[in-house]
C-alpha cells in the first residue's frame, strides 16, 4: 500500500523517483548516471513503473520527444523545440493530468463537513450509484469477462461486502448451462475453513449477483514474487492446511484440477484459501454425471499439471491434485516449478517422462521425511503415488509437531501485524482438524445426489458460486496486472473485523484531526489515499497507513496516533521532527514501517522507536545528527529486514547492533564511514539479498570477501 510520487518500503526501499526525473527521462535530458538510476529504479517499482506509462502517454509530451529527436538528428541538440512557456505548460499540464485522483463512481459534496453531522442512512443514500437488492454498490473496484465488481454494503448490517453482478450474454448455451447446474450441485455443499465462500447469491432485474466474503492477505504466487522461496516450516504449514481443504472437496466427490501457488491464497491470519473452483468436477467415482468437459480437453496449468491429466481430463482422479500438490510445494520450498520448459508441450513430456528433480539438490537442510514425502506426491503412476491428501496432512503434522518454533493449534497472545514474515503468520494459525477419508479405499466416495436440480434459485446459486470462482474472485483488490518484472507485493487488503464502537469513535477523530494536519491516511478496503474528511467512508474503519506532509512534528501532533490499534505504515519523510514527536509511538506493536528520511532526527529522537518491536521497514536516510552511538536503540528491533541508513555520519561502531537482527535482508550503508572492520559482521547475515556499499570506505578487497562468503549469490548492489 502506497502513495503516490513518495517514498515506499519494500525489498529495495529506495525514495521513488520525482515526477520531475520522470519528465526528463522520457526527454532523454538525464546524464547517464542518473538516467541508469531511473531505469534501475523502474525495474522494481510497479508504482513508478504506472506513473511513466501514464506520462508518456501525454500527446504534447510525445511531441516534444519527436521533436527533439529531429532536432538532435538535425545536429541542433542544444536547442530546445518549444519554448521555456511551452515547456513549463506541458511540464505542469503532465503533472496535472497525473495528480488527478482516480475516477470514482460518486463525488463527495462540496457542501459536506466534519462539522455537519448527516445521517447513515441519509449518507448511504447520497454516496450510492445502484441499489441491488439489500446492497449499496458504492464503487466500481473491478471488471472482467464475467462481470462487473462493486464496492457494496448491506443496508441493514452496515457491513461492507463485494458484490459481482455477472454479465448474461456468458450463458446463452442451454444445454451447457443444465450440464453445469447438474456438475455443480455439490460444489453449493461445500463450506470449509480452507476454501474460499460465498456469502449471498441472487437476481435482480434478470442480473445475476453474487457477494462474496472479504480476504485479507495474497496468493502464493505473489509472496513468491518477493520472497522467491518459503522457509521449510512455512511451505510445510501451508502445503497441510491446502490438503487438508483438498481432502474436504475429494470427500465430496469432486477434483479442483488446478491446484497451483496463484490459487492457494494465504490470509493475514495465516488460514490458506483454496481458490479458483472454476475447473472442478466430478471424479470418476460418478463418471456418468460428468460431461461437462470434453475428452480431449487439456484444462489446468501445465507446470503443475499431472501426467495423466494431460492425456485426458476426464480419466483422472483426486490423485491428479496430489500430484499438483507436489509441484506447489516444490515450487514453495526452491522458487521452481519441478519441470520448466521452453515450451508447454516440453513441458507436458517432462511430467510425463522425466524422473522429478530431488529436492535436496536445492535444499541440502530439508528433512528426509520431506524429501520422501514430495517423491511420493510426484509419482507418476497415480497408483504408486501417495493415496489421499489425508495421509499427507498426518506426515506433515507429524513434522511440524516436532519443530519447537511452531505449536500446533495454540494462538499467540502477540500482535498478528507480520504480514511479510511468513513464519509468524504460520505460528499464529489455529489449524483445522484433519479431515478424514469418507472410505477405506483410495478412492473418496460419496452416495450420488438423487435430488433433481429443478429450482431455478438452487440452480442460480451454484451457477454464481462456479462463476465467481473462474478466476474472479480477487476483485475485491482488484488493480491491473504488474509487469513481470516486478517483485514488490501489492497493496494489502485489509482485514475486515469491525471495531468497538469506541475504537471507531476514536478511528474517525483521528482520522478527522490528520486530515486537517496536512496527512493523507489508507484505511479498511481502499487502496488510494483519503486526503478530505467528506471521503471519509459511512461505515467504521481502521487507519492503517499516514503520510504527513512537510511540516514540524511535534509530541501533541503526533498524539493521535497512540489510540490508533491497526496502524501499520508511517511516513514522515521531509517533516521536521522534533525529539519528543515520537514518543507517543512508544510500545506500538502494529508498527511495521516508519519512514524517518530526512527529518532532522537525532539520537534522542531515535530513542523512541526502541519499542516497536514488530517494526520491519526503517529508513534514516540522511539524519546526519545520528551517531553511532543512537543506532544502537535498533538492537531492540529483531524483526527488522531492511533498514536505510544512507549518508549517516556513522562508523564501524555505529552498525554493531546488526548484529541483534539476523532478519536483515536489505542494508543501504552507502555514503557512510563504514569500513572494512564491519566485513565479518555484514557475511554473517545469511538472509542479505540487497547490500548497498557505494560511497563507504569498504575496500575493493573487502567487496570481494563479502561476495565470496556469499557464494552463489551476491548481495551487492549499486
Amino acid at each position: 500500500m502506497y502513495f503516490k510520487n513518495d517514498f515506499f518500503f519494500g525489498p529495495f526501499m529506495q525514495k521513488c523517483i520525482s515526477d520531475s526525473q520522470i519528465i526528463h527521462y522520457l526527454r532523454n535530458e538525464l546524464d547517464e548516471l542518473e538516467n541508469q538510476h531511473v531505469k534501475d529504479h523502474l525495474n522494481h517499482c510497479a508504482i513508478c513503473q504506472k506513473r511513466t506509462e501514464a506520462y508518456s502517454e501525454d500527446k504534447e509530451l510525445k511531441t516534444w520527444q519527436e521533436c527533439q529527436q529531429r532536432h538532435n538528428q538535425s545536429g541542433h541538440s542544444d536547442q530546445n523545440p518549444f519554448s521555456e512557456q511551452q515547456l513549463d505548460r506541458i511540464y505542469n499540464s503532465t503533472i496535472s493530468s497525473i495528480n488527478q485522483p482516480p475516477s470514482t463512481a460518486y463525488s463527495p459534496s462540496p457542501h459536506t463537513s466534519s462539522s455537519h453531522h448527516i445521517p447513515v442512512d441519509e449518507e448511504l443514500n447520497r454516496i450510492t450509484i445502484r441499489v441491488v437488492g439489500n446492497y449499496h454498490l458504492i464503487e466500481k473496484i473491478g471488471q472482467g469477462g464475467m462481470g462487473v465488481v462493486y464496492q457494496a454494503i448491506h443496508a441493514r448490517l452496515k457491513k461492507q461486502v463485494v458484490l459481482k453482478l455477472l454479465l448474461n450474454n456468458q450463458w446463452d448455451n442451454d444445454t451447457q448451462t443444465q450440464r453445469f447446474y447438474r456438475e455443480m450441485e455439490l460444489i453449493g455443499q461445500l463450506d470449509h475453513p480452507n476454501i474460499v465462500k460465498a456469502t449471498d447469491a441472487g437476481e435482480v432485474d434478470e442480473t445475476c449477483f453474487l457477494v462474496m466474503e472479504y480476504l485479507s492477505g495474497h496468493d502464493l504466487k505473489t509472496i513468491l514474487k518477493s520472497e522467491n522461496r518459503l522457509s521449510i516450516t512455512s511451505a510445510c504449514y501451508i502445503v497441510r492446511q491446502a490438503a487438508n481443504g483438498l481432502q474436504y472437496i475429494h470427500n465430496h466427490n469432486l477434483i479442483h484440477r488446478d491446484i497451483k501457488p496463484s490459487n492457494l491464497f494465504l490470509t493475514l491470519e495465516g488460514e490458506v484459501k483454496i481458490l479458483d473452483l472454476g475447473l472442478a468436477g466430478l471424479s470418476q467415482a460418478n463418471p456418468h454425471l460428468s460431461d461437462l468437459t470434453d475428452s480431449q480437453c487439456i484444462m489446468g496449468s501445465v507446470h503443475y499439471m499431472a501426467p495423466e491429466q494431460a492425456h485426458s481430463v476426464k480419466s483422472i482422479d483426486h490423485r491428479a491434485d496430489i500430484y499438483s500438490l507436489g509441484c506447489t510445494f516444490y515450487k514453495l520450498l526452491t522458487g521452481q516449478a519441478p519441470f520448466k520448459q521452453q515450451t508447454q508441450i516440453a513441458t507436458i513430456l517432462a511430467h510425463r517422462e522425466e524422473t522429478p528433480p530431488q529436492l535436496s539438490d536445492l535444499l541440502p537442510e530439508i528433512p528426509e521425511k520431506l524429501e520422501e514425502l514430495f517423491q511420493s506426491m510426484m509419482k507418476k503412476d497415480p497408483v504408486d503415488r501417495i493415496q489421499t491428501m489425508a495421509e499427507v496432512v498426518e506426515i506433515l503434522d507429524q513434522f511440524l509437531s516436532e519443530q519447537n518454533e511452531i505449536p500446533l493449534n495454540e494462538s499467540a497472545e502477540t500482535c498478528l501485524s507480520e504480514s511479510q514474515e511468513l513464519i509468524e503468520l504460520c505460528r499464529n494459525t489455529i489449524l483445522t482438524p484433519p479431515i478424514e477419508v469418507m472410505s477405506a479405499d483410495a478412492s473418496t466416495q460419496v452416495q450420488p445426489s438423487t435430488r433433481y436440480v429443478n429450482s431455478k434459485r438452487i440452480s442460480l446459486f451454484l451457477t454464481l458460486i462456479l462463476l465467481f470462482s473462474l478466476g474472479t474472485w480477487v476483485a475485491w483488490w482488484y488493480q491491473p496486472p504488474a509487469p513481470e518484472q516486478v517483485a514488490d507485493l501489492p497493496p494489502t487488503v485489509m482485514p475486515v473485523k469491525e471495531p468497538s464502537p469506541e475504537q471507531a469513535k476514536m478511528e474517525r477523530e483521528a482520522a478527522a484531526w490528520l486530515l486537517n494536519h496536512q496527512c493523507e491516511i489508507i484505511i479498511d478496503g481502499r487502496y488510494e489515499p483519503v486526503t478530505q474528511v467528506q471521503e471519509l467512508p459511512v461505515v467504521d474503519f481502521y487507519i492503517r497507513e499516514i503520510k504527513f506532509h512537510p511540516q514540524t512534528i511535534t509530541r501533541e501532533v503526533m498524539a493521535p496516533l497512540k489510540g490508533l490499534a491497526k496502524l501499520e505504515t508511517l511516513h514522515l519523510e521531509d517533516c521536521h521532527v522534533m525529539d519528543d514527536a515520537l514518543a507517543p509511538l512508544e510500545g506500538k506493536l502494529t508498527l511495521k514501517t516508519l519512514d524517518l528520511h530526512e527529518t532532522g532526527l537525532t539520537n534522542a529522537g531515535l530513542s523512541h522507536i526502541s519499542s516497536l518491536l514488530n517494526l520491519t521497514h526503517l529508513s534514516l536516510q540522511k539524519n546526519r545528527e545520528i551517531t553511532d552511538e543512537g543506532l544502537q536503540a535498533l538492537a531492540n528491533l529483531k524483526k527488522l529486514s531492511s533498514i536505510n541508513l544512507d549518508r549517516l555520519n556513522i562508523t564501524d561502531e555505529g552498525i554493531t547492533f546488526i548484529k541483534h537482527n539476523p532478519r536483515l535482508d536489505w542494508l543501504n550503508i552507502k555514503d557512510t564511514q563504514i569500513s572494512d572492520t564491519s566485513i565479518p559482521l555484514l557475511i554473517k547475515l545469511n538472509r542479505m539479498k540487497n547490500l548497498y556499499l557505494e560511497g563507504s570506505k569498504i575496500t575493493d578487497q573487502g567487496i570481494q570477501k563479502i561476495k565470496n562468503a556469499y557464494a552463489g549469490r551476491d548481495p551487492i548492489k549499486y
